[in-house]
């Protein structure tokens, strides 16, 4: 069974208390009106949510994988660090280029929920969230990802 993912409106959407507290910690280190740069972001702070984080780079066009956490690597079937999402056979690789495109675009955090199917029966499904980051100045070379997932039966989505 294939579900398509889709986007929220707003954060105000998400009930995964791991998405929120990304996100809540993501504002903590942005300065007023503009976002936070990656070097403000301090793995040793977010021990508790490693497991379901992601790292983003920009290069042109594309977006490679500077980090997976280990618990989105189990869910999709092995670590994808240093791989380019384009090059993925991630069956909403397309909506997931797309969310990544516009919040490089506008700088803006993008929320959401996917559903997948795995090959030994079960439904899984994640709620999302993407976050840009800067180097230096204002443009967006990095998104952090959060991806809480559980495993519920289609019947449960």
């Amino acid at each position: 069974m294939r579900f398509d993912a889709k986007r929220y409106a707003s954060v105000d959407e998400t009930r995964s208390g791991r998405v929120r507290r990304i996100y809540d910690y993501w504002r903590s280190k942005a300065p007023a009106g503009r976002i936070p740069r990656r070097a403000a972001i301090d793995p040793t702070e977010l021990i508790d949510v490693l497991s379901c984080l992601l790292i983003v780079e920009i290069v042109g066009d594309r977006f490679r994988y500077r980090l997976v956490g280990t618990e989105v690597a189990a869910n999709a079937g092995g670590d994808f660090t240093g791989a380019f999402l384009d090059a993925q056979k991630f069956a909403n690789r397309d909506f997931y280029i797309a969310c990544y495109r516009d919040v490089q675009a506008r700088a803006e955090p993008i929320f959401g929920l996917d559903h997948w199917a795995y090959s030994d029966g079960r439904s899984g499904v994640a709620e999302f969230g993407m976050l840009p980051l800067a180097l230096e100045g204002e443009a967006v070379a990095q998104i952090l990802g959060v991806e809480d997932t559980s495993e519920i039966g289609a019947a449960g989505v």
